[in-house]
């Protein structure tokens, strides 16, 4: 019994290093920008909403370049500004009003230092998905833009 148990935590602890390798990986290289979008998008779903809020947790956020963070501020200022009583009226993040409330990785292209992320609803019922844009600055992948802040 006792050398069962053995067994079995080498073999556990021996698939958690390996498993653990990649991410280890990827944090001595910066990071992978489509678990930055996704870390981003699913971070922002489970917080609480509003514009204020989400300024401060965007300006908080060690996700994002500060391009974004004074795009996303300027955005939803302007709009509470030009209509007090609605503001922008969606979730500039995800370019939407509702959405499901996890996503995953559809799909990610990388091209120099810019990258480009596509997530989609874990939902079947609710496949929304949600562009996410990144750039490396100083080794590390940053969301650059994301959701209604997506130039097309």
């Amino acid at each position: 019994m006792i050398t069962l148990t053995r067994r079995l935590l080498a073999v556990g602890l021996s698939a958690m290093v390996v498993g653990l390798g990649p991410l280890c990986a990827a944090e001595s290289t910066g990071n992978i920008p489509g678990e930055v979008a996704l870390q981003f998008i699913n971070d922002h779903l489970s917080s609480p909403p509003g514009y204020e809020e989400t300024i401060a947790r965007v300006e908080a956020s060690p996700l994002v370049t500060e391009h974004y963070k004074k795009a996303l501020t300027k955005l939803y200022r302007d709009a509470l500004k030009k209509e007090p009583e609605y503001g922008y009226g969606a979730d500039a993040v995800i370019g939407g009003q509702e959405s499901p409330e996890r996503f995953r990785v559809k799909s990610s292209k990388t091209e120099g230092d810019r990258a480009f992320v596509v997530l989609i609803g874990e939902d079947e019922d609710f496949p929304m998905e949600v562009k996410v844009e990144l750039v490396r600055e100083d080794g590390r992948w940053l969301v650059d833009a994301s959701g209604d802040l997506v130039q097309d």
